[in-house]
């Protein structure tokens, strides 16, 4: 993959281009005072790759378009986490739509044109952004809603959600801009073509610079984002100790833990591989090893775009009830009326959630976190 968002790609680059080593898995590296092949580096990776990312594509296609179909059917009037749910779920479907072309690439050679290939490339850096970045607003509105204690603040509202995904979505979009300029087709060797930047003679520093983007952008600070929305908002459940607060407090920690398993270990590749760039360490040996190691993570960090909406999703039990209404309409079973009644509820909202269909509910226990200040003014600040 490229060594900033770009999937791997098997090179076979000179290795005088300093662009030859902006992937990770090229055919031969510079490594000091030898020349490193990695011949058995690609032969893993053609068949690796494709079957890993060919897993991805189905089970993230299927399960976001699931969430989304249940999202515009049984949401009308989707509030400020239903929309964040909703962008994540388009984001997902626009990232694992992108595998299919990787898989080729790397199982044969880029069959698809530089179009596709620019195209291709800025879709996959924009949706790998934005489906983080909408993590960490949820976590935001969890944190705006439980630990302020006001179901309704200011910052919790249609509009204002509305705006924030729109800054997501052009945050990611400018964060793509190096793939629409330096990205394009490479015919090496003769008839085999391949889709990765050319940065001139300023490869290393991209490759470098871009690499660290996404340590920061794409994992460290959404990660200390998310710790501190939940231990906030961990401190404010064991406080009040609301109905339902062992499952509030195991989804949020499993939240936290799924995206530091899922993305830690192939950020810590990445600044390992930068660092090998750098020659601060390395040999031959190591490298392959790094390649290796790149390419499974990597793999890994992809079942975020299954996992993770699925999480969120099933953290609401009203999300459970829309999901039980879609299956029970679409494979011909049969609810019982109460059950119906409370899955199909029309209610205009989030705030139609009772403490009985939510057992965490959030109107409920923003309340009782207001009266539990000792100077309900200044409960914000709390």
């Amino acid at each position: 993959m490229a060594a900033s968002t770009s999937p791997p790609l098997l090179t076979t680059e000179d290795t005088n281009s300093e662009n030859s080593s902006y992937y990770y898995y090229d055919y031969f590296v510079d490594i000091p005072f030898m020349l490193c092949r990695k011949d058995a580096v690609m032969s893993f990776g053609k068949i690796f790759l494709p079957v890993f990312y060919s897993l991805i594509f189905v089970l993230g296609l299927g399960g976001n378009l699931l969430l989304l179909t249940v999202l515009l059917r049984y949401v009308p009037r989707r509030q400020m986490a239903e929309i964040y749910l909703m962008n994540l779920a388009i984001s997902n479907l626009l990232f694992v739509v992108t595998l299919p072309f990787w898989g080729i690439s790397a199982a044969w050679h880029w069959v698809f044109g530089n179009f596709l290939c620019k195209m291709v490339s800025t879709l996959y850096t924009i949706n790998f952004y934005s489906g983080i970045f909408f993590i960490s607003c949820m976590s935001l509105d969890k944190y705006l809603e439980i630990v302020h204690a006001q179901p309704h603040h200011r910052l919790r509202t249609r509009a204002k959600s509305l705006i924030l995904s729109a800054v997501v979505w052009g945050v990611a979009l400018a964060i793509s801009i190096p793939d629409m300029v330096f990205v394009q087709t490479h015919e090496n060797p003769k008839g085999m073509w391949r889709c990765y930047p050319d940065f001139g003679g300023h490869g290393t520093f991209w490759k470098l610079f871009l690499r660290f983007q996404q340590n920061l952008l794409g994992f460290l600070l959404p990660l200390l984002a998310m710790i501190f929305f939940y231990s906030r908002i961990g401190c404010v459940l064991v406080r009040l100790k609301p109905p339902g607060q062992s499952r509030a407090l195991r989804m949020a920690a499993a939240l936290v833990v799924a995206f530091f398993v899922l993305w830690f270990p192939y950020n810590l590749a990445l600044f390992l591989h930068s660092l090998l760039d750098l020659q601060v360490f390395g040999d031959c040996n190591i490298s392959h090893r790094l390649d290796y190691a790149l390419q499974v993570t990597e793999s890994i960090a992809f079942l975020h775009c299954c996992f993770t909406p699925v999480l969120y999703a099933f953290s609401s039990r009203r999300f459970r009830q829309y999901l039980k209404t879609f299956l029970a309409t679409v494979l011909g079973w049969h609810l019982a009326p109460s059950t119906a009644q409370a899955s199909l509820s029309t209610c205009s909202g989030s705030s139609c959630l009772t403490a009985q269909e939510e057992m965490t509910s959030m109107n409920e226990l923003g309340k009782k976190h207001a009266d539990s200040s000792p100077n309900k003014g200044d409960v914000g600040k709390n």
